[in-house]
């Protein structure tokens, strides 16, 4: 079975180096608004996932003032 992995690119002076390790839980929340940082694999799908529910859940917010983002 594969691992999520953490891809980090950093550009150093016109170089570009990428690497790649094991991705753990944290990762998930860290690397949600990096631009330098990604995660791939099912840490990858929840990482949507949560930004997904979390959008709908402001826009519920502020649509009707509840934070549920499934209520019709």
């Amino acid at each position: 079975m594969t691992t999520s992995q953490k891809i980090t690119v950093v550009d150093t002076a016109g170089v570009i180096t990428v690497t790649k390790a094991d991705a753990t839980l944290g990762d998930i929340f860290s690397t949600a608004i990096s631009t330098t940082e990604a995660v791939t694999g099912f840490y990858g799908l929840a990482q949507r996932a949560g930004l997904l529910v979390g959008g709908m859940a402001i826009q519920e917010f502020r649509r009707t003032g509840k934070i549920n983002p499934f209520s019709a």
